[in-house]
């Protein structure tokens, strides 16, 4: 169990402010050299494998993707298509912020992304008619954690390669738990309407919502087209990101004719960083998951929870629990890389589908987008609507309690995630 100190002296640093990169590439060093008589160029070798992947280059590509519809007109069309559906509802803005914040989910598998999206519009629009400026923001905070489950999904991807698992499964296994996550926190959002007195805009038009179906069919194409090229054999999921790239700059050039080229550079310019973190992040947790493998703490850990219970649902509540736990403090890009590999095996062992524990993974992690020290999506929220962290996380009590329940029934109808890869075979 000696390799657990690794995790503390991790953990320890980042408490201390360190970025997790280097957190985690200097615990893995000390510990090589403390524990592991190994030559001190495994170090090169174990990052360098960690990002040299045809698959990985798939998350570039759907970032940059994003950044793209985001400048090219699709978010507002959906805003519009969403308000056609649902705005006359009670709470009906807010559950345009839901709706919305599925529908470009479904093309840019990134909970920030979604947020910025989104929100810069729907959060000022929600405050100008009569809606509590700080449940906004958590709304929205709370619809930005669809990105990363709704395929296409980045945290999915990262599952697959961290464990050898097809990825055309992973991002379909997805598509039907995030719908349950969205209605969950759409059913809250009318409770809450009801009770505040947030009241709908208009009358459901058909004629309206087919407008505004037409308007937006080019921006709706873009997940089938990704998942249905990737399971017709077209396309591989990198083919599939890369085309989805394609697909944005033809559509905001010369569909909706608001994506100019300066737009287009900046796009591609605002996706250097984020890329350049995710890879460095996941550079170093190969080291650091292959210091832990290595060590046998996967085993371990199977014995320690099979002592416990050997009923698979149990091991899934309890691995869930403390998924929710780590997911406060550590954002779910390293937190999928770091416990995926470690995780997984223990999983296999129970008798646990490693597509269904994927999923319960990035949906428990996607909890830890909404809820402080290190929720993304959170800080994202509040910092549009210039309000304090904690006042946001009051408001968001309601929506954490829809995806707690959410995640149980993951837990407990595992056909929830499993149905449609299952279709495929």
């Amino acid at each position: 169990m000696s390799s657990a100190l690794m995790i503390v002296f991790f953990l320890g640093l980042l408490f201390l402010g360190i970025p997790v990169v280097g957190a985690m590439g200097l615990a893995a060093i000390i510990y090589i050299v403390a524990f592991m008589n190994i030559p001190m160029n495994i170090v090169a070798n174990q990052m360098l494998s960690g990002v040299s992947s045809v698959t990985l280059m798939a998350i570039p590509f759907f970032i940059i993707s994003g950044a793209l519809m985001e400048s090219g007109g699709i978010s507002k069309r959906i805003i519009g298509f969403a308000e056609s559906l649902v705005g006359h509802l009670p709470g009906g803005l807010g559950l345009v912020v839901i709706l919305a914040s599925a529908f470009f989910a479904a093309m840019t598998g990134s909970g920030a992304a979604c947020v910025a999206a989104i929100g810069g519009m729907m959060i000022p629009a929600m405050v100008r008619n009569g809606y509590d400026i700080d449940f906004a923001c958590a709304l929205q905070a709370a619809g930005g954690s669809l990105g990363p489950i709704i395929p296409p999904s980045i945290l999915m991807v990262l599952f697959s390669i961290s464990t050898g698992n097809s990825v055309g499964d992973m991002l379909l296994a997805g598509l039907l738990p995030g719908i349950l996550i969205a209605v969950a926190l759409m059913t809250v959002t009318v409770f809450i309407s009801r009770k505040k007195h947030y009241h709908g805009n208009g009358k459901f038009s058909l004629s309206n919502a087919w407008k505004h179906f037409k308007d937006s069919i080019w921006a709706l194409l873009t997940p089938v087209i990704i998942l249905g090229g990737i399971y017709s054999g077209i396309f591989t999921p990198t083919e599939a990101s890369a085309f989805s790239c394609l697909y944005a700059i033809i559509i905001g050039l010369f569909v909706y004719k608001e994506l100019s080229l300066k737009e287009l550079m900046s796009s591609l310019y605002d996706s250097i960083k984020p890329v350049g973190q995710i890879l460095s992040i996941v550079a170093v947790t190969q080291l650091f998951s292959w210091i832990l493998t290595r060590q046998g703490l996967p085993q371990e850990i199977a014995q320690v929870i099979t002592n416990i219970s050997d009923n698979p649902t149990i091991f899934m509540m309890i691995v869930g629990a403390i998924l929710l736990v780590v997911g406060c403090f550590l954002d779910p890009v390293p937190a999928v890389l770091i416990f995926a590999p470690i995780l997984t095996p223990s999983a296999i062992a129970m008798g646990v589908s490693p597509i269904q524990f994927g999923v319960v993974m990035v949906v428990t992690f996607c909890i830890g987008l909404v809820t402080p020290p290190v929720g993304m999506t959170l800080y994202v929220s509040a910092g549009i609507g210039d309000r304090p962290i904690m006042k946001v996380s009051k408001n968001i009590l309601p929506f954490l309690f829809a995806m707690f329940v959410a995640v149980i029934f993951i837990i407990l109808f595992p056909q929830i995630s499993l149905w449609l890869p299952g279709l495929s075979k």
